[in-house]
């Protein structure tokens, strides 16, 4: 039996986030931008305030985890009784894509910041737009997932892809690899 090396040893917590090596490729250039993003607020001076960038640093956290979480782990909760396993990670990625979808379209279908003077500053018709998107993206999602339950049910259960093939014998080309010739008994 083979130990997984990604996996964290829970008697050893701050050594064994250390490895595998190539983490830090992606933690310490994650690190660097933030303490450059903090380095600039705090630097900026009344070009930033600072008490309405906390409003909105603790509001959305807040938003996060007080509304967002919860339905997200509600949506899975359900997912899990309701949709087949082949069928999950489809919708699950789905309703993450259109999700945020959503939220980054969210202050253009509210029209924050329209003008009315000034009707070329949000001139798409946003909330249909949106609406659209998100119907072929959820489109695909259900498309992907009807194809893999439909695969996973055509497969036999506890059988990989090569082993529903014809084994090497029954090709006429020997036993596979690791195996023993039947004897001729």
């Amino acid at each position: 039996m083979s130990v997984d090396p990604y996996v964290s040893d829970p008697s050893r917590p701050a050594t064994s986030a250390l490895r595998p090596w190539w983490r830090w490729l992606f933690v310490l250039p994650g690190l660097a931008a933030v303490l450059y993003g903090v380095y600039g607020l705090l630097t900026a001076g009344s070009r930033v305030p600072l008490g309405s960038w906390l409003t909105w640093f603790v509001g959305s956290a807040l938003l996060h985890d007080v509304i967002i979480a919860p339905i997200w782990i509600g949506l899975g909760w359900l997912a899990a009784r309701v949709l087949p396993a082949a069928a999950r990670p489809a919708i699950v990625v789905g309703g993450a894509v259109a999700g945020l979808l959503a939220l980054i379209a969210l202050p253009f279908v509210l029209g924050v910041g329209v003008d009315p003077a000034n009707p070329s500053l949000l001139p798409r018709a946003y909330g249909r737009n949106l609406l659209l998107v998100d119907a072929a993206v959820l489109l695909v999602a259900v498309l992907w997932a009807t194809a893999a339950t439909r695969y996973a049910r055509s497969t036999p259960r506890g059988v990989s892809v090569d082993a529903a093939s014809p084994s090497q014998d029954q090709r006429g080309m020997g036993s596979p690899p690791g195996t023993t010739e039947p004897s001729a008994e």
